[in-house]
């Protein structure tokens, strides 16, 4: 096996890794944080969201929420009744990332809080690779 294949096996298999694969991307933490507060049709889940065109928002809230949806931790329902009404939760297995998030939020308040920190980190720029 070469070097980068391993380091690739290792990388898949790190529990670490994986927890960050799963909750990494920009709108993934706020898509948690409404779902935490019950079941939300996609209209409100993006209404939720301000400051953010309308556009980018539907791109990147659907590619997210699919993507929660194969890692088990959000599920999507549909009802059919005079019209098509989508819902989204968090699974048993997403709730138990709460803590997680409490945990970088608590993480994130001291580093702010360092003497210097200016708090802007990695550019949106950056973020997309720009």
């Amino acid at each position: 096996m070469s070097k980068q294949a391993a380091s690739q096996v290792e990388r898949n298999q790190c529990p670490v890794y994986t927890a960050i694969r799963v909750i990494e991307g920009r709108w993934k933490p706020m898509i948690f944080r409404r779902l935490g507060d019950g079941s939300l049709g996609f209209g409100e889940l993006r209404r939720s969201m301000p400051g953010v065109t309308v556009k980018v928002l539907r791109q990147h809230l659907r590619q997210h929420l699919r993507q929660l949806e194969v890692d088990g931790v959000v599920a999507r329902s549909v009802r059919h009744k005079l019209t098509l009404t989508v819902r989204y939760r968090l699974t048993p297995h997403g709730q138990t990332l709460g803590p997680v998030f409490e945990t970088l939020w608590a993480w994130g308040v001291l580093h702010l809080a360092r003497p210097g920190n200016t708090g802007a980190g990695v550019s949106d720029s950056q973020e997309r690779g720009v």
